[in-house]
This record gives C-alpha cells, sequence and structure tokens, in this order.
C-alpha cells in the first residue's frame, strides 16, 4: 500500500518544510481555464454538471488548462450519480420476475459507485472542508519567483 500523497511544494513552504527535504522549485503551474464551456463530445446531462462546477472552481483558482480531464471525470459521477437517484426513486429493493428472489436495486448499486467515484474525483479538487485544507491555490510564481537559473532543488 503506498504511502500518502506527496503534498505540493507550496504547502511545504506556508508548513515551514517540517521533514527538510528538497522542495521542487520547478513544478508546474499551469494557466487557469479561461474558457468554461463544455466540452462538445459530453452528453447534455454531464455538461450541465460541468457548467456548474466549472466557474465555481474558476472563482476558487483551482481550474486550469490541464484539469479539464479531472473536471469530465468529477462532472461525469456526479452526473451519474444524480442519474442513479432520479432512476432509483425509493426502490431500494428489486424482485427477480423469474424467481421471486430480492435483490439489491441496479440503480442503488450505481449510485453507491457514482458517489464514490464523485468524492475521489472531487476531493482532487477540495470540495469537501477536509480537502479544502489540503489545497493550496497560490501559483507557483508567487512563491518561487521567476530566476530560471535557481528553479530545480534547494540546495
Amino acid at each position: 500500500m503506498p504511502g500518502p500523497a506527496p503534498k505540493p511544494s507550496a504547502l511545504k513552504l506556508v508548513a515551514g518544510n517540517p521533514g527538510k527535504r528538497a522542495v521542487n522549485r520547478a513544478e508546474p503551474d499551469p494557466d487557469y481555464l479561461e474558457d468554461l464551456t463544455a466540452p462538445a463530445h459530453l452528453p447534455a446531462h454531464i455538461a450541465e454538471v460541468w457548467d456548474e462546477l466549472a466557474p465555481k472552481l474558476r472563482k476558487a483558482r483551482l481550474l486550469t488548462t490541464v484539469d479539464t480531464f479531472a473536471l469530465e471525470l468529477a462532472a461525469t459521477s456526479v452526473a451519474n450519480h444524480r442519474l442513479a437517484i432520479a432512476e432509483a426513486g425509493t426502490a431500494m429493493i428489486a424482485r427477480n420476475d423469474e424467481t421471486g428472489g430480492l435483490s439489491m436495486s441496479p440503480w442503488m448499486i450505481l449510485q453507491s459507485m457514482a458517489w464514490k467515484q464523485s468524492m475521489a474525483a472531487l476531493a482532487k479538487f477540495g470540495m469537501s472542508p477536509a480537502d479544502r485544507s489540503r489545497v493550496i491555490s497560490n501559483p507557483q510564481s508567487e512563491l518561487f519567483g521567476n530566476d530560471p537559473a535557481d528553479a530545480y532543488f534547494d540546495k
């Protein structure tokens, strides 16, 4: 089992670099996403979630040009969760017409899977109070300056 996810360099600096390990001064600093239009290939129910999330993430300075795939996955998971809720209604149990046996509704299974996927994807954007405490939205250039000669590691 892998250890904890590495902290962004900005977070290490804010905390005073408690581990005293070298800080990556060349972390990518992609541009913020300007065009918030949902990609044309997304179905309407997923594009609707994209249109809901993208402006909020940009306002929080968390949506960059390289985050579009992650946002697609998050929007897809949330849209699938909403669809499963709408389709399942209150029917948690399904009866097999042939055998008469009972089982969990397939929509409830989809709802559970989509919830887990949504939470994992949204956590990457700091979309819960606990996750937000781990996200830093300051561009790297504000912390490190732009001196290319000193761009890689602490001495």
